[in-house]
């Protein structure tokens, strides 16, 4: 058994049979036991008990046992940046600013931060991620590290390049299109059928911003202004009298296998194409707050079937890559949303929108012997995830 030194994260990694025991287990949002043990062997979950083990066992203590943390949506490689950027300004200065400062730093500092971040990701319990890196840095970091998750080579601009895609069990290399508004068409198109050939997720910026919107929608604006100035042929595009939503569904990108991220600017419609195309939808709002003061209509979502995940974005965009504190974020925030829905975003959600459901997102029989212990003291079933989502 493998434990940070906080003793939150546990990892099992030996074909040895261990008991786990707590004052409380949550298996998934709507399953949780009070005082149990988890079974596991060959470093998977082989079962979930109820009551106090007879054998030897590994008692935790009387707080509770609960599946990883999964953060659906991030860019290590901007860890430098955390602080170096205004929020007030807009949202094309803060682009502007981001390439500058992060082509200032140099690939050593950028590193040297990713590294930093994936070290406190481990530490919090937010063990699988959806990395998205445009410089390809990343890559070994996450591979050096105990995350798991998916790797995502992000690609903007006309040129279509070789993709490295692999699909592995721990960590898997897929591709992702940065925007509908930065990308060309027949970029998008490309990565998607390449993605979608291996069978991973493919990941999209989808309606993050009113100049994105703006531009897709009339064909003009600051971003059009500022696509030219970056050497950017937009003339060809099919853009024109849509949302961000319809103008990707019209592409094909919107499968099961798409992860729209973000969808701050989405209609009625949008929302109810985004459920009928049963894409994976992820959520930021911390970042969205910050950089464009406003939040996704989460439960508009979830009333039309979409179950979201949640990301953090990026240090240059938010205070912590910790989905603890996105999650308390959104309790906040969302005071309609049950403390059962939160908790699924952040667990059961990611792991499904990364495609790697059959790994973690619960403590389920068969998934992996990965978890954390929280040493909370709540008061009923109700109290305990309360308890989590406020980040106690």
């Amino acid at each position: 058994m493998n434990t940070n030194f906080e003793n939150i994260v546990c990892i099992e990694n030996s074909n040895k049979r261990e008991l786990h025991r707590a004052g409380w287990i949550v298996v998934d949002p709507f399953t949780i036991i009070e005082n149990g043990h988890l079974e596991i062997k060959n470093g998977l979950i082989k079962d979930v008990h109820k009551g106090v083990p007879k054998e030897k066992s590994i008692d935790h203590g009387p707080g509770v046992l609960m599946p990883p943390l999964v953060n659906a949506h991030l860019h290590l490689e901007l860890s430098a940046l955390k602080g170096a950027l205004p929020f007030d300004r807009g949202f094309k200065v803060w682009v502007k600013m981001l390439l500058e400062k992060r082509e200032a730093l140099g690939d050593e500092k950028l590193i040297k931060a990713a590294q930093k971040a994936v070290k406190d990701l481990f530490n919090s319990g937010n063990l699988y991620v959806g990395d998205i890196s445009t410089l390809g840095i990343i890559k070994p970091i996450i591979q050096d590290s105990a995350l798991n998750g998916i790797c995502f080579h992000e690609f903007l601009g006309s040129d279509i390049q070789p993709f490295f895609i692999q699909k592995n069990d721990a960590v898997s290399f897929s591709v992702a299109g940065h925007a509908p508004h930065t990308s060309s068409p027949q970029l998008l198109m490309a990565l998607k059928r390449r993605s979608k050939s291996y069978g991973l997720p493919f990941s999209i910026h989808v309606a993050e911003s009113d100049d994105e919107s703006e531009f897709i929608n009339d064909k003009k604006g600051e971003w059009a202004n500022f696509l030219t100035s970056r050497g950017i042929d937009w003339s060809s595009w099919d853009i024109g009298s849509k949302t961000s939503v319809a103008y990707v569904a019209d592409m094909g990108l919107l499968d099961p296998l798409t992860i729209a991220v973000h969808v701050l600017n989405a209609n009625n419609k949008d929302v109810e194409m985004l459920a009928r195309s049963k894409a994976k939808v992820c959520v930021c709002p911390r970042s969205n707050q910050n950089l464009h003061g406003k939040l996704p209509d989460i439960e508009q979502m979830i009333k039309k079937g979409i179950e979201p995940a949640l990301g953090t974005d990026s240090l240059a965009s938010c205070d912590s890559l910790n989905v603890f504190d996105e999650m308390a974020f959104v309790g906040n925030h969302y005071p309609k949303l049950d403390p059962e829905t939160i908790f699924a975003m952040g667990t059961i959600n990611g792991a499904r929108a990364l495609g790697i459901e059959q790994l973690t997102g619960t403590l389920s029989k068969g998934k992996k012997a990965q978890f954390l212990y929280r040493p909370v003291k709540p008061m009923n079933k109700k109290d305990l995830l309360q308890r989590i989502i406020s980040n106690e």
